[in-house]
C-alpha cells in the first residue's frame, strides 16, 4: 500500500454536503491548524481507473464531463471526510493510503486492529469499494473535489466562522 500526500483537488469526496459530525471537524481542523497532522492517519483512496468502469449510461457522461473539467482528479475517497476537508480548510494537503489490491485492504483492516487507524469504513474488496462508489454516486448524480467541497461549505457557512477565516486567509 502506498503512502502519498495529495492536494485537495486531486481527490473525488463523497457527497456528504455538509459534513455529518462538526465536533470531529473542529478537532481535525485544530490538529490541522497547529501543524500536527503527522498523527492523524492517512485516508483510504482508490484510484479513478479502478471505479470508472463500473460506471454506465448517464452517470458514466457525468462523470466523463466532471473529470473533462477537473484533469487533475485521479482518487476517490474511500472513507475520511472530515479529514480531508479539516484539512483543506487549514491549506494543508492530505495524507492518503492507496488501495490497489485487496491485500492493500486487509493490510489497512489490520491496522484498524493495532491502532494506527482509528477505524475502517470499507468493503473488503476493491470491487465492493467500486461498486459501493457506483451506487452512492448513482444515489447523488454528481461529483465534487475535496476543494470544492470545503470551498463550497465556507461560502454555504455551514461550518465554524473561525474556520471560514483561517481558510479564507490560506
Amino acid at each position: 500500500m502506498q503512502i502519498k500526500q495529495l492536494e485537495a483537488n486531486q481527490i473525488i469526496t463523497l457527497t456528504d454536503f455538509p459534513v455529518y459530525n462538526e465536533q470531529i471537524l473542529k478537532i481535525f481542523f485544530l490538529v490541522y491548524r497547529k501543524k500536527c497532522s503527522k498523527i492523524i492517519p492517512p485516508c483510504p483512496i482508490m484510484d479513478i481507473s479502478l471505479v470508472a468502469p463500473y460506471f454506465s449510461g448517464r452517470l458514466k457522461i457525468i462523470f466523463s464531463k466532471f473529470i473533462s473539467q477537473n484533469p487533475q482528479v485521479k482518487y476517490f475517497l474511500l472513507d475520511g471526510s472530515h479529514k480531508t476537508t479539516a484539512a483543506a480548510l487549514a491549506g494543508t494537503k492530505i495524507a492518503v493510503m492507496i488501495f490497489k489490491n485487496n491485500q492493500d485492504i486487509r493490510e489497512a483492516k489490520k491496522m484498524v486492529k493495532t491502532g494506527d487507524l482509528f477505524s475502517l469504513t470499507v468493503a473488503d474488496t476493491i470491487k465492493d469499494n467500486a461498486i459501493e462508489l457506483k451506487n452512492h454516486f448513482n444515489r447523488k448524480k454528481y461529483f465534487q473535489t475535496v476543494a470544492e467541497k470545503t470551498k463550497l461549505m465556507a461560502k454555504k457557512k455551514v461550518i465554524p466562522q473561525y474556520m471560514i477565516n483561517y481558510y479564507n486567509k490560506h
